[in-house]
């Protein structure tokens, strides 16, 4: 046997097989079995015992009951979490909260309100807002700063102008604009 003839007869018995499986599948299928639906109101067990002779199919009517009464509750509208708060849903502060708040604000005001603004350096020939710069002093000490540049623990240096320079509290978001020094500062002994 050349290998020809092998695969031809490899092809036969595969061929064979598909067609014994399709004719077997045709002769035992069976049309599906339809049952005609009725409307039917009242008591469940005079419908069981009517349907007792059938081929055991029923139709459970207290899940149907259960499932209609479900459908027909009143359900509370769901509150959308995307939402923007309006005024009434905000919960104020307590007093006591508010007034700390004033007081922490007050506070880090004071401590930036230290801060003086006595002039703008520009470096290089070409003007670029990346190089400016502004000399503040605070408490004696003198400083040449740039935008973004902390200038404390908790400072940092968000704008500068020739006329002011906008610092900002890291901690509160609390901004603070300092304007440029009339005056000279004197340095104290």
């Amino acid at each position: 046997m050349n290998a020809r003839r092998k695969k031809l007869i490899a092809l036969v018995v595969l061929g064979g097989l598909w067609a014994g499986l399709v004719l077997w599948e045709y002769l035992s299928w069976e049309q599906p079995v339809r049952v005609p639906l009725t409307n039917v109101s009242g008591p469940g067990s005079a419908i069981r015992e009517a349907h007792q002779g059938t081929d055991g199919l029923h139709v459970n009517l207290d899940l149907l009951a259960a499932a209609r009464n479900q459908r027909e509750m009143v359900f509370a509208t769901p509150r959308n979490i995307f939402a923007l708060p309006s005024a009434t849903a905000v919960n104020q502060p307590a007093p006591s909260e508010a007034s700390d708040r004033a007081l922490r604000r007050q506070a880090i005001a004071a401590e930036l309100s230290q801060f003086h603004y006595l002039g703008f350096v520009r470096t290089g020939e070409q003007w670029e807002k990346k190089q400016d710069m502004a000399v503040l002093t605070k408490n004696d000490d003198l400083r040449v700063v740039r935008k973004g540049e902390t200038v404390e623990a908790h400072v940092v240096v968000k704008k500068i102008t020739h006329e002011s320079v906008t610092l900002l509290d890291k901690d509160s978001r609390l901004e603070y604009t300092v304007l440029l020094s009339e005056e000279p500062q004197t340095p104290s002994p």
